[in-house]
């Protein structure tokens, strides 16, 4: 890779993530960690991501293979959405008598939807460089 089209990708990089921080690793480490990345057709950096997603509790980001379900899950959700604010302006519109218990019981559907289409939205926004297995 050449210097600017290395610059380039740094610069892309670091519009997506925002901050750079440096790890020092032993030899052996870094073997292992790059080694790993390879199997997974990941970068370094990916793997690093990874594990610190994992252990900071937030979700994982899908693999290529789960890929598809999710975005089909999360376009799903989507339609439930729809569906669920066409409910809300029927009743606010007066066309359905109104209900507290049932505004409660929308607006907490309402959050449960959205939280989880967000999640899973966000396990599809994995690396946009993978490293290809060398033939």
């Amino acid at each position: 890779m050449d210097a600017d089209a290395q610059k380039t990708a740094v610069k892309s990089a670091s519009r997506r993530y925002g901050e750079v921080t440096h790890i020092r690793f032993s030899a052996s480490e870094l073997a292992g960690l790059k080694a790993f990345a390879e199997r997974d057709g990941a970068t370094v950096s990916e793997i690093v991501r990874r594990l610190v997603r994992a252990e900071a509790g937030h979700l994982p980001i899908a693999s290529e293979a789960l890929r598809p379900a999710i975005e089909v899950m999360t376009d799903q959700l989507r339609r439930v959405g729809v569906n669920f604010n066409q409910a809300v302006r029927v009743m606010n519109d007066g066309r359905v008598a109104h209900h507290e218990d049932l505004e409660q019981a929308l607006m907490a559907v309402g959050d449960l939807v959205w939280q989880f289409r967000e999640e899973l939205k966000a396990m599809t926004g994995g690396s946009r460089k993978v490293r290809r297995p060398r033939s």
